[in-house]
């Protein structure tokens, strides 16, 4: 879209099948994370969904 900044355009949320594919970590790691409280998620229904600020979180504190 013209006159969008590439931050507006980005996606808030993401299912736990596409941050793997984003990612390259395997879905069964990704709940095994949200299991434990590592990787935080929002319940949409049945479905788990991971927003951009659990991602940032998320490598944060594994890079520390």
């Amino acid at each position: 879209m013209p006159g969008v900044t590439p931050r507006l355009t980005e996606r808030l949320a993401y299912s736990v099948d596409e941050v793997a594919q984003i990612t390259g970590l395997s879905r069964d790691l990704l709940y095994d994370q949200m299991r434990t409280g590592r990787l935080g998620y929002i319940k949409v229904g049945r479905r788990r969904v991971i927003t951009r600020r659990h991602l940032d979180a998320f490598f944060a504190r594994a890079a520390s």
